[in-house]
């Protein structure tokens, strides 16, 4: 539980943590692409409205984007095009070693029949102008290297964040998660210690309600003492089972090769009785051979758990129904029983320990709400999944795998 609890603890962490440099190093970076793209289209309309080239500017100019220095700034190209004819170009702004290819690159942006656009590392935009176009190209090599160099940082930034956080949540989550183990150690002591001290009372209790009906007969108030002194008796026990199976680990017991066959066999068997007295079918679909690793006696009473269930909630249509099959590599155990009425909200709360769908009717039944918790650690001990549902037809069916 507690690992579970600190896996989950890193996992949201991490997620949340990735989620938010991702998001924030995004919006970084789509801004700065934002702003280069903003910025060239805006020299590029000012060349269109000055007819393909920069006039004088001066200092003193009311948009601070443009200044003296802007025209030796920007690398560019001008092309009048009239048809597939070319003229007036404006090569003066652009280095020499581009011009063999500019003739290339005006024949693609053409095709893109775009008015604006990226290509390479250029940006570009299409006028009309005296019956033909006007086609205008920047060069934005050092600004798009720059975001790229940016998303390179950002990269670099977010997989070193990650990793650095996640060493720290591993080293520091124990610290986290410590006040929880506390607290669940002292939850496990007390109900040990306090189960052993209430066995001795319960015990002397019964024996004095025995002595008393052996000397004096047969008493409603005697009944009614030693049926709930049973009760409590077997209340504690299930206390005190609960919390050492949440103390000892499959690790610490020793493994062994179990017939599940055999024992589901053997199980519903002992159940037949029980089952008949309330005319309760069960039915059996159970594969022979079937085996798995881990402790006989827990596995034992996590088959006993599901089919002491089953009897005892079993609705008018009294069928329970078995079925053992392999399943890959694993072994499947479905046990379902017919139930009327159940909400179906409260069927993810079965395993939730002291849960009771219906209390009243669990006081007939003699339930407390512990023995599905006591079956989902056994399953989780074995390293095996657990899952409840209830069907359209009204039927509770658990299925196990281990």
């Amino acid at each position: 539980m507690l690992k579970k609890l600190k896996v989950r603890f890193i996992l949201l962490s991490m997620i949340s943590m990735t989620v938010t440099l991702v998001l924030a190093f995004t919006a970084v970076n789509i801004t700065l692409r934002a702003r280069v793209t903003n910025r060239t289209d805006r020299i590029i309309d000012y060349l269109y409205e000055n007819g393909g080239s920069f006039p004088i500017i001066r200092d003193n100019s009311a948009d601070k984007l443009f200044h003296d220095e802007t025209p030796f700034q920007t690398r560019y190209y001008v092309v009048i095009i009239d048809g597939n004819e070319y003229s007036g170009s404006n090569y003066s702004h652009i280095s020499l070693d581009r011009i063999k290819d500019i003739d290339a690159q005006i024949v693609r942006i053409v095709k893109q029949n775009k008015d604006r656009g990226y290509i390479d590392n250029s940006r570009y935009g299409m006028f009309d102008y005296e019956g033909g176009k006007m086609l205008i190209v920047i060069d934005c090599h050092t600004d798009l290297n720059t975001v790229h160099t940016l998303l390179t940082i950002t990269l670099v930034t977010i997989s070193s964040c990650i990793v650095i956080v996640f060493v720290l949540l591993v080293v520091f989550s124990k610290y986290v998660i410590r006040p929880f183990e506390e607290n669940r150690e002292k939850q496990r002591r007390f109900i040990t210690d306090a189960g052993h001290e209430l066995k001795t009372p319960i015990a002397i209790i019964q024996s004095n309600a025995e002595v008393m009906e052996m000397t004096g007969g047969e008493s409603k108030w005697l009944t009614n003492i030693k049926t709930q002194t049973a009760r409590m008796s077997k209340l504690v026990k299930g206390l005190i089972e609960l919390s050492k199976m949440d103390e000892q680990t499959l690790s610490e017991k020793e493994k062994l090769s179990i017939d599940l066959s055999e024992i589901v066999t053997n199980s519903v068997e002992s159940f037949v009785v029980p089952a008949q007295n309330k005319g309760i079918e069960i039915k059996c679909d159970i594969d022979s051979g079937v085996t798995v690793m881990g402790d006989l006696e827990d596995i034992v009473r996590l088959v006993g758990i599901l089919l002491d269930n089953a009897v005892k909630y079993t609705d008018d249509r009294h069928l329970i129904e078995v079925k053992l099959k392999h399943k890959a590599k694993k072994a499947q155990l479905i046990v379902s029983n017919t139930c009327k009425g159940l909400d179906r909200e409260s069927v993810r709360k079965f395993f939730d320990r002291f849960y009771r769908s219906d209390s009243s009717r669990s006081s007939q039944t003699g339930g407390y709400g512990i023995g599905l918790s006591m079956a989902q650690m056994i399953v989780q001990n074995h390293r095996g999944k657990i899952n409840v549902s209830y069907t359209d037809d009204e039927i509770i069916v658990f299925t196990i795998e281990l």
